[in-house]
């Protein structure tokens, strides 16, 4: 193999790595709220869609999300691990990353705009976390907090 072929080869290889990189291990935007109260073992968020049942026995804990309509898409996310973190350009985040497991859809409610309490709406990107999650990321006064989450 000739060099100019062998550096074409690899080039093209280094470029489609890149490309599935930004796609599946990218930072890309969006937002957090939490459901239930500080003890989120109690709340009907433990149970999943897609037949996960009760998601504390079954060894998920409180580590998982609903998605809102975008990530959700029909299901296909389901059982997708997420790394999230609070975007530091809040007043209320806290450093650090949480990982969690998507298990569940976070139901639209097109009566509300977007960017009022319609946060599982489409187009949004979002994740209802349980509260001692959000809690790891950042302070509950917050309520809401612009995220950056990778797949």
């Amino acid at each position: 193999m000739s060099i100019v072929s062998l550096l074409f080869f690899s080039l093209f290889f280094f470029n489609l790595h890149c490309s599935l990189c930004d796609k599946y291990g990218g930072w890309q935007s969006a937002h957090a709220t939490f459901y239930g109260g500080g003890d989120a073992y109690g709340t009907m968020g433990m149970w999943g869609a897609r037949g996960y049942g009760n998601l504390y026995s079954s060894g998920y804990g409180i580590d998982t999300a609903a998605l809102s309509t975008t990530l959700f898409n029909n299901g296909v996310s389901c059982g997708s691990c997420y790394e999230l973190r609070c975007d530091n350009v809040h007043q209320w985040c806290l450093p650090g990353t949480i990982t969690i497991t998507a298990t569940n859809l976070c139901p639209p409610n097109p009566s509300l705009p977007n960017d009022n309490d319609g946060w599982c709406n489409s187009p949004n990107q979002h994740f209802d976390l349980s509260q001692p999650v959000f809690e790891h990321i950042a302070q509950y006064k917050a309520g809401i907090v612009p995220i950056s989450f990778r797949r």
